[in-house]
């Protein structure tokens, strides 16, 4: 069981290597409803930018998975909706460049 609320993998990626995924959105919050998007239709669309889930709590994981010792390649902003919504998504990059080993990439529809 995964035990970070924010955090899941690292996944192995033929493109990116070992990719620890951070997830910038609440469910389902997208600009799109795209039809062959994973995780099905977005019931609302919007382009209202948005601190949650908080930034702090999400580095605050990134900084425990850290200690667990495990390793990634790069820390990857995607997961349940649009990763460009969270006004703070610039933070996570600082964070990653100044505290991490690993090169950051952003999955975005945008």
């Amino acid at each position: 069981m995964n035990p970070f609320r924010h955090l899941f993998g690292p996944v192995l990626s033929r493109r990116y290597g070992r990719s620890l995924g951070v997830d910038l959105a609440v469910p389902k919050t997208c600009t799109l409803n795209c039809r062959f998007c994973q995780l099905g239709p977005t019931p609302q669309t919007t382009v209202t930018r948005a601190d949650t889930p908080p930034v702090d709590e999400i580095i605050g994981e990134l900084r425990q998975w850290l200690t667990t010792g495990q390793s990634a390649d790069f820390i990857t902003a995607s997961g349940s909706g649009e990763p460009t919504l969270h006004v703070r998504f610039g933070d996570l990059f600082r964070f990653a460049r100044a505290e991490t080993p690993c090169r950051s990439l952003l999955l975005s529809n945008g």
